[in-house]
């Protein structure tokens, strides 16, 4: 019910606006699902064609880090 009072307030040239903006963010939303459903297909079928990985800054840690970095995510209401 909002959506239609707001599409009624609005002008031809905001009306426009509104939909290829619309438009614009469903065409990358689709690009961004196509291209993960062709890594998963290259991942299962041809996993020797799959990109390289990128590099992270994935250390060594010891056991102890590890502990400290995982409690340090939790939320401040859990003890």
């Amino acid at each position: 019910m909002e959506e239609a009072i707001r599409l009624f307030s609005m002008t031809p040239r905001e009306i426009s606006l509104s939909i290829r903006v619309h438009q614009a963010l469903e065409n990358r939303r689709c690009q961004k699902e196509w291209l993960l459903s062709r890594y998963i297909a290259l991942a299962v079928h041809a996993p020797d064609r799959l990109p390289p990985r990128p590099a992270g800054d994935l250390a060594p840690m010891t056991d102890d880090e590890m502990k400290k970095r995982l409690l340090s995510w939790r939320r401040k209401d859990q003890s």
